[in-house]
């Protein structure tokens, strides 16, 4: 399943978000930084819902400036590409929901996959901002635990990647399939 057939309105709205973010560094490319900021700005707007307010502390501006000093690029116009991590962040994002049992795609999911990874830019700049990134990170894997809202496919959750390896292998048999047919026919 694709990660916009699962994606919430609001992680959505985060994408877009992070996009802005981007232009407004002057980055050619959306970062796991951009998507952090995007994160806090859907909560702030939103006004909370999102990691029990662990984002409400950060100094956005301060998270901009030190974005801004690392990864300044060339103006860019359109949609950016994602960089590398922030794709990475976006696989972690759809793996913590699988683990979840949860079919849809959310902030919560995104805001644990974007902290993950020490070596990427959003805990780097976290860390020159003296955030305490581990207390944030434990944070947002509580708030994800604790909520106990509805899953309607909730037991399916864990068969969902084995049901989609097994749909790709009846693909691939059905055109070998169809090719030893067409084989047959001649």
């Amino acid at each position: 399943m694709t990660i916009a057939a699962r994606q919430t309105e609001r992680v959505t709205r985060v994408f877009l978000l992070a996009d802005q973010e981007a232009a407004r560094g002057g980055d050619a490319r959306v970062r796991t930084v951009h998507l952090l900021l995007a994160l806090a700005r859907e909560e702030r707007d939103r006004g909370g819902g999102l990691g029990g307010g662990l984002l409400d502390p950060l100094d956005l501006d301060d998270v901009r400036a030190e974005a801004a000093i690392r990864f300044r690029g060339v103006g860019w116009t359109g949609r950016r590409p994602y960089s590398p991590g922030a794709v990475a962040a976006l696989d972690a994002a759809v793996r913590v929901a699988d683990e979840s049992a949860d079919p849809t795609l959310g902030v919560r999911h995104l805001l644990v996959a974007v902290l993950a990874d020490d070596a990427e830019d959003a805990a780097q700049v976290l860390h020159a901002c003296d955030v305490d990134v581990d207390r944030l990170r434990a944070g947002a894997r509580r708030e994800l635990t604790a909520d106990t809202s509805p899953r309607p496919y909730a037991a399916a959750g864990p068969v969902l990647p084995q049901l989609d390896r097994i749909l790709d292998t009846l693909g691939r048999i059905d055109r070998r399939l169809g090719t030893l047919e067409g084989r047959a026919a001649t």
